[in-house]
């Protein structure tokens, strides 16, 4: 699937930005019937996609708080940062100590949606990494996952460590291996963006 986006952008100039506003417009599309989100995002791509989701929900008038966690960041994550950034306050997570404004907001919103890690994770995660997706599965009320639950590896289903339990996985254009080999995914929705698809033929 990352083959096929890369090829999606380059070879039909697609530009990534417009697929993951697709991404985010489509899950937001999906998911807006609740009142009030917390919203955990990484710096990568599908930290990006929750970014879109979360602008989106607060044009709409949803009571939104945002949770930023991690380092480098994707071009695309940084765009649209810059754009959220202006609508709301950003709430960085840096250690541990930042926990606690995370589990008071996942405790009192209505859904907490998880955009850390995407289909690019093949790596154990570290402690804090573990620590932070088990906090959420314990004080998660009802947990959305982009793409795929943090922690679980794109193929296989197996997991890094620890691995957020979804109440629902929104897949993004395809459905991957490992979502049908983990039940953690919770209930499975696929969701179009428009990545050229008779590419993977």
């Amino acid at each position: 699937m990352i083959e096929l986006e890369k090829r999606t952008i380059d070879e039909y100039k697609i530009d990534s930005l417009i697929l993951m506003e697709n991404a985010g417009m489509g899950i937001y599309r999906e998911i807006n019937q609740y009142n009030s989100y917390t919203i955990v995002c990484g710096k990568g791509n599908n930290g990006g996609d929750g970014l879109v989701i979360a602008r989106h929900l607060i044009l709409n008038g949803k009571l939104v708080e945002v949770f930023v966690v991690g380092d480098k960041m994707t071009k695309e994550f940084a765009k649209n940062l810059e754009i959220l950034e202006k609508l709301t306050e950003i709430n960085y997570i840096e250690d541990e100590n930042d926990f606690d404004g995370l589990v008071e907001s996942m405790e009192v919103n209505e859904v907490t949606l998880d955009a850390i890690f995407g289909i690019g994770l093949n790596r154990p995660l570290n402690d804090f990494y573990k620590k932070l997706i088990n906090l959420i599965n314990a004080h998660g009320n009802y947990i959305i996952a982009v793409d795929i639950p943090s922690g679980m590896d794109v193929d296989t289903g197996d997991e890094y460590g620890a691995c957020l339990g979804a109440n629902i996985t929104y897949a993004i254009s395809d459905i991957k291996d490992g979502q049908l080999l983990n039940s953690k995914v919770g209930e499975l929705k696929k969701i179009y963006i428009g990545i050229v698809r008779y590419l993977d033929e």
